[in-house]
This record gives structure tokens, sequence and C-alpha cells, in this order.
């Protein structure tokens, strides 16, 4: 809506049909981003069918909502969340990175999550994942001060998508969640609080006890 072009990248083509119908500005790729090894073959292709890109949003993430000694979860589930939600970030930022340096502007924009300051008992893999990134993201700023390539750090609160399905009260919706998003990039800022994280950023700041009880109640 702002007359950005945007290549949207999915695992599956269907629901990457439905999203490029809202806009002759998306353009789309299938892809698998937990195949780390062949991410910056993919990289490359991006750049090759969209030459001018100026921002990376690492937004793609799978939370398996168990706890690390159920039965179900699997060293399969456990590998699935730090390659999509950690690794995939870093590796495409590692390979998109001398593209966006050389741009007089760029920004790469890490999808992070309230958790990944205070975790909760059914997610410990996917909350050190996110607080792994939001890490990440401030060594990122460190490396790279000074130069046109501005790291943004977003931390969402509970957003209604397929992953979330059937988990918590007062989900924000995906479209309020982008729209957040999109306001505090149009705004500058590098660390965006959206939703209810805002309230949350602030009690892992100065109430973490009440922000640990608040997350047991939940689960």
């Amino acid at each position: 809506r702002h007359g950005v072009p945007v290549l949207a990248v999915a695992r599956t083509a269907e629901s990457l049909e439905t999203l490029a119908q809202h806009s002759p500005l998306i353009a789309t790729c299938v892809a698998d981003l937990t195949q780390c090894e062949q991410l910056d073959g993919l990289a490359s292709q991006w750049l090759t069918r969209c030459p001018d890109i100026g921002m990376l949003i690492n937004n793609a993430g799978v939370q398996h909502d168990l706890r690390v000694d159920d039965a179900h979860y699997s060293t399969q589930n456990m590998r699935a969340e730090v390659e999509l939600n950690l690794l995939a970030p870093m590796v495409l930022t590692r390979a998109l990175l001398p593209h966006l340096q050389a741009r007089q502007s760029a920004q790469v924009v890490n999808i992070g999550s309230v958790l990944g300051g205070t975790p909760k008992a059914t997610a410990a893999v996917y909350s050190a994942t996110k607080g792994g990134l939001a890490l990440f993201s401030q060594a990122l700023r460190v490396q790279l001060h000074g130069s046109s390539v501005r790291v943004v750090h977003a931390v969402m609160p509970l957003v209604d998508t397929p992953m979330t399905q059937g988990r918590g009260r007062g989900k924000l919706s995906p479209q309020a969640a982008a729209q957040a998003l999109v306001r505090g990039l149009l705004a500058g800022h590098s660390d965006i609080a959206i939703g209810k994280a805002r309230a949350a950023v602030l009690l892992q700041r100065w109430a973490p006890g009440l922000l640990r009880r608040l997350l047991r109640r939940s689960q």
C-alpha cells in the first residue's frame, strides 16, 4: 500500500497465490527456509529477480507447544525450531548483507517474541531461539554501526496465526501486527514492541517476576 514491491516467501504455493491477489507489487517464491544449506543460492536468486532489495524481514517461524520432557517432542521438532527461527535469519542476513551494505539505505528486520525475554514451560526451545535472535540483532547493530544498514528488532505478542491455533486469548490479528510493524518502520524505530508486547517489554525491565507469573498462569 506504500508502493514498495514485496517478494514474499512461503513453503506452499497456495498461500502465496492468495497473497499475490492483493497487489501486483507482490512477487512470490516457494521455499523451505529450514534447508539452510540452500539459502545462499536462494538469496542469489532473489537478487537476480529483484536487484533493488533494500530490506530483509525475517518473519518465518515455528513453535511446538510442548515441554522438553514430552514424549512427543522429538529431536526433529527441536531442529526445525532452531533452523527456521534462528539459523535461517542469520544465514539469510549474511547472504544479503554485502548487497544491503552497498545501498544508501537498507534494513534487516528480525521478528522476535515476548518469549525471547521471558520463556514459558511449553516453549523452551522456541523461547531460546527468539532470545538468540534478539542477541543476534544487538550484535549486528554493533557490527554495522556507522553503515547504511539499520537493524530492527520487533517484539510480537500472541498473533492469531495457524501456529497459535487453540492457544491463548486476546490474540492480535496478523493484519494489525503487520500494520503496527510498518508504522514503526516508517517512524524510524530500531526496537518495536507491538500490541500487548509493549506492556511485556516494560514488565521484563521493571517487574520480571510478575511477567513470569503471568506466563505460568497462561500455560
